[in-house]
């Protein structure tokens, strides 16, 4: 296994990673912390760093020459050498494999200026599955970053997403049937994230927060959530009008959708129980009851 080194991370690497299902808060969470000046989290990025994870730790070989063990000329030189099985010859020691993976991170999301020492980004798209090294990739790149993770009441959240990301469909039309459908796999989807963003958690304990989304309207939150990334206050207050939630939609597929995910609710509690308990979260803390 590859190892980082605490003398490879620099005083400016202490990224903050916003983590969580769709629909969840990241968001607003997002432009809360871009409030102070010292962040700059960034959106989005389709998850892509599942991919960079998955060749990082493919290309981790034992083969690879030690960073101490030649420079650059001598590398080449057995390289050209006719009696050596060079298969396995690489410019690339594998410190400077790491090193050159994590700079290509931080090329991405890290301020190009250094004037916002905590950058960071958000997504929704990590941990589907136990398959995902993303978030490893992270907190063995960077020891000094910190997670947080959204959570949100399971019911709300799969209500948003079918709301937002389905019923908004040109041409959509579900019935009870199809809904029931979309409801139960998109809770069972949510459980799963959550348990392995939970596992996660546990292993980095002292690295990652959680965050309710049903809390980030106290002002409490806010001063938790400081002291936990060591970092003054923020402008939470201006941001909270952004919360734009799937309850106030109307229509005739919204009514049949609420409808449905009320007679489902005792399965759907059933199913996201799990998760709930592995952040330490009762039903009726979470908004479920």
């Amino acid at each position: 296994m590859i190892r980082f080194r605490w003398s490879d991370a620099t005083p400016s690497d202490r990224p903050v990673f916003l983590l969580g299902s769709g629909r969840c808060g990241s968001t607003l969470l997002q432009s809360i912390l871009n409030s102070n000046r010292e962040f700059l989290i960034w959106g989005e990025h389709n998850g892509f760093l599942r991919q960079l994870a998955e060749a990082y730790y493919r290309a981790a070989h034992p083969h690879f020459p030690a960073a101490d063990s030649l420079g650059v000329r001598e590398r080449e030189k057995r390289l050209r050498d006719p009696d050596r099985w060079i298969a396995w010859d690489n410019l690339c020691g594998q410190d400077d494999f790491r090193n050159g993976f994590r700079a290509f991170l931080r090329s991405m999301f890290a301020d190009p200026e250094g004037k916002c020492p905590r950058w960071g980004f958000k997504e929704i798209r990590y941990a589907l599955d136990a398959d995902d090294n993303s978030l490893r990739l992270l907190a063995e790149f960077f020891p000094e970053g910190r997670f947080v993770i959204l959570i949100r009441n399971p019911i709300q959240t799969v209500f948003s997403m079918i709301a937002h990301w389905v019923l908004v469909e040109p041409g959509v039309s579900l019935g009870a049937a199809e809904l029931d459908e979309q409801i139960l796999s998109r809770t069972v989807t949510w459980t799963e994230q959550y348990m392995q963003l939970g596992a996660f958690s546990g292993a980095h304990a002292s690295r990652c927060t959680s965050v309710q989304y049903e809390e980030l309207h106290r002002r409490e939150t806010y001063a938790a959530l400081a002291d936990f990334l060591e970092s003054s206050s923020f402008d939470y207050r201006a941001h909270l009008h952004r919360v734009h939630g799937a309850a106030n939609k109307t229509g005739a597929a919204v009514g049949l959708l609420r409808e449905r995910i009320e007679l489902l609710r005792p399965r759907v509690e059933e199913i996201a129980r799990p998760a709930l308990l592995r952040f330490g979260i009762a039903a009726s803390a979470a908004g479920m009851r």
